[in-house]
């Protein structure tokens, strides 16, 4: 799979401070291409017009620059599969973008046109004053052009709607129905929220289809832009994103470290992507993963010695633990700690030690060049050939040839 090219073209048109985004096949993302807009205005909007426009018009080789009807401008063209992930159609779209800042009296005109009442003009306005705007869009016509033609080996024509000739894909707003109280900006905050906490619930559930759904809701709230730069408003969004789904997993009953864990390595990725389509990709792959890792490791349900015992063990791992350690802590009896903790967690608390002192051994001989001796040490092994049988047991092989697999795999 080729991901870079299409990697460098989202690059190349973010760092023109206009947004772009791929369609998604289950069309999920569709409000994205209008920030969230024409959802926002009307009742059971669907972008369907869209949909349709897309699937039968923007087909293989043709890029089409469209302004729609509230005067923004988008490009639409089609991409090869080869540079796609698996869940990605093959419609991309660039903007919302403007040619100049409209004035008062074109707004003005533009609302009386798709009916929009006349109280809502300071979100209209706001909506506008967030878009970026390209003076020379002629250039940035040619820029998209010459990239797309070399980065995906693609001769594309190019052509402007609408057109007496061509297909208006706006509906008409005769026919659409304007929402009872429709917000647009900052001031849908209590709506915001509320979908904000229904997403985080269903993280914290661990109810990854749920939370899917959701996430895409959220995205469609228009938010007052912290700057000019479309992909630092979008990293910015995704960092509040991570710590919003570290702490929605807590509360989920996952135990810290492996909080600290996933988030420390979300954190690394968005500040290394390059584009709003990178961090898209990372935003989706987030709620699956903090999803699954409710699944995995919530300790919720369980009493408050077994938490205080698994988070002890992840923490102090190296040191000398044992049934009898966590026995003599907690004043029981070997026999009542061993029932409790196996019943409740469904592994034997000697077990779950082994599973995660394995589990920081795996990391350690994946990411440094330490000696298989030192790993053992590292995780609490002071018995080298101890180490080396429990290893086996667990990965099917041994410290020694996992390391031989990790630097030459066949």
């Amino acid at each position: 799979m080729e991901h870079k090219q299409l990697e460098l073209f989202c690059q190349a048109v973010t760092a023109c401070n206009v947004g772009c985004c791929v369609i998604f096949k289950d069309n999920s993302n569709l409000s994205q291409t209008d920030n969230g807009l024409r959802l926002r205005l009307y009742e059971d909007y669907n972008y369907q017009t869209l949909q349709v426009f897309l699937e039968q018009y923007i087909t293989p080789g043709r890029l089409v620059r469209y302004e729609d009807a509230f005067g923004m401008f988008h490009m639409l063209l089609h991409i090869p599969s080869q540079y796609l992930y698996d869940y990605e159609s093959p419609h991309f779209v660039i903007g919302p973008y403007l040619e100049s800042r409209p004035p008062e009296e074109q707004v003005q005109q533009v609302m009386e046109r798709m009916h929009i009442p006349d109280q809502l003009y300071q979100d209209i306005r706001l909506f506008y004053d967030s878009t970026p705007v390209l003076p020379d869009m002629e250039s940035f016509e040619s820029l998209v052009l010459n990239l797309s033609q070399g980065l995906f080996h693609t001769e594309y024509t190019v052509s402007h709607l609408p057109d007496k000739n061509e297909l208006y894909m706006e509906n008409s707003p005769m026919i659409l129905k304007l929402r009872e109280r429709p917000q647009i900006s900052v001031s849908t905050i209590e709506e915001r929220y509320e979908v904000e906490n229904q997403m985080l619930a269903a993280v914290s559930a661990g109810d990854d289809k749920s939370a899917h759904e959701l996430y895409q809701k959220f995205q469609t709230f228009q938010l007052r832009p912290r700057s000019d730069n479309a992909l630092q408003n979008k990293r910015h969004g995704v960092i509040i994103l991570n710590t919003l789904f570290r702490k929605a997993v807590e509360s989920g009953g996952v135990p810290p470290l492996y909080i600290d864990d996933l988030s420390g390595k979300f954190a690394i990725l968005i500040n290394e992507a390059r584009t709003e389509r990178a961090l898209d990709h990372l935003s989706t792959d987030m709620v699956h993963k903090y999803c699954l890792m409710v699944k995995n490791h919530s300790m919720s349900g369980y009493s408050k010695v077994v938490k205080e015992v698994i988070s002890y063990i992840d923490f102090h791992y190296a040191e000398d633990l044992s049934l009898a350690f966590f026995a003599e802590m907690f004043s029981m009896s070997k026999n009542y700690l061993s029932g409790l903790f196996k019943k409740e967690t469904g592994t034997t608390l000697t077990d779950y030690i082994h599973q995660v002192r394995i589990r920081r051994a795996v990391t350690l001989i994946n990411s440094s060049s330490l000696s298989i001796t030192t790993v053992a040490a590292s995780c609490g092994y002071n018995d080298i050939n101890y180490f080396i049988r429990i290893f086996r047991r667990s990965l099917g092989m041994s410290p020694k040839q996992y390391q031989k697999s990790i630097l030459h795999p066949e």
